[in-house]
């Protein structure tokens, strides 16, 4: 058994050295910077989850608070960050990067790619599978059980999202709501408008994952050069009740602000109780309601709105 375990012992740290000598290579050749690793790990992160506090940060990435504050107010100096004071706690500030920290992250994100495509030139497409394979099953099995459990990332919409989007809203609202067919096809009509209208710089789609698994989503959508539409706000049923909702809600309307806009608009209907309570929370008000027969059932349809 001892020496089975020396054996194990022994060829895990053969492979760190093995790994760590590659990387040192590469990063010889590529990726050269005057930002640290630790200060590139910090904008990589600002970068995918897009608005972070300090101590999720600390958390997230193992960092002494103090240390993690040095480099955040460098970064404030650069003008690399910027830091909005919580909604919901006014004690904390949320960090996010600025136009100019998302570009020197996207450039350094583009090195590394290539630094990945030289590692890959002379590796066989079935070999460059059974790699990808074997570091994933390295990353699940070291990764804590805690992390996988309680860790959420928000992102940008990818191909395949949009109709996953579809699917669990009409398989959602059926299930609790009895709507029928006819719901998930005005929720694909008007998801296949906003693609193909699609502009960066006025509609945004966020995508909120529990480890690989999608739980969420949430849609801002230009009406006009002062007018944004909330759409498409979803979060699946056993992840309710724990802050998703209200953090979906808080990146959309931060996204409106940083574009200008000057009232956020969005319809409901009256029975989705949890979804009006954060509307009043974020400061929506009701400011119209119809009752209908929609989507196979009697409805009281709402319309809401907020001015920024």
């Amino acid at each position: 058994m001892l020496k089975k375990n020396l054996d194990r012992i022994g060829g895990i740290r053969s492979f760190n050295r093995f790994y760590t000598n590659l990387l040192g290579l590469l990063d010889s050749t590529l990726l050269k910077s005057s930002y640290s690793l630790t200060e590139v790990r910090i904008m990589f992160e600002l970068n995918r989850l897009s608005t972070l506090s300090a101590s999720e940060l600390a958390n997230l990435l193992n960092l002494d608070p103090a240390y993690l504050s040095r480099i955040l107010s460098s970064f404030e100096q650069k003008k690399l960050i910027q830091k909005e004071q919580s909604r919901e706690d006014l004690r904390k500030y949320l960090i996010s990067l600025t136009s100019k920290g998302k570009q020197v992250i996207s450039d350094l994100q583009e090195k590394a790619n290539g630094q990945i495509k030289i590692l890959l030139t002379n590796i066989t497409d079935i070999d460059q599978i059974r790699l990808v394979t074997a570091m994933k099953t390295i990353e699940n099995i070291l990764k804590h059980e805690k992390e996988k459990s309680q860790f959420y990332s928000l992102r940008s919409h990818k191909s395949g999202d949009i109709g996953y989007i579809i699917y669990r809203h009409g398989e959602v609202y059926a299930n609790e709501y009895q709507l029928d067919e006819t719901f998930e096809a005005y929720v694909a009509k008007y998801m296949a408008e906003f693609i193909e209208n699609y502009d960066i710089t006025k509609d945004h789609l966020w995508i909120v994952e529990k480890g690989t698994e999608i739980i969420g989503s949430i849609a801002i959508v230009n009406v006009d050069e002062k007018v944004a539409q909330l759409r498409w706000l979803l979060v699946e049923p056993h992840e309710r009740n724990k802050g998703v909702g209200n953090k979906l809600i808080h990146e959309a309307l931060t996204f409106c602000k940083n574009r200008s806009y000057q009232k956020v608009v969005l319809g409901t209907f009256s029975d989705l109780i949890i979804a009006r309570k954060l509307y009043i929370k974020n400061g929506f008000r009701l400011v119209e309601s119809k009752s209908h027969h929609i989507w196979g059932q009697d409805l009281t349809e709402e319309q809401w709105e907020l001015i920024l």
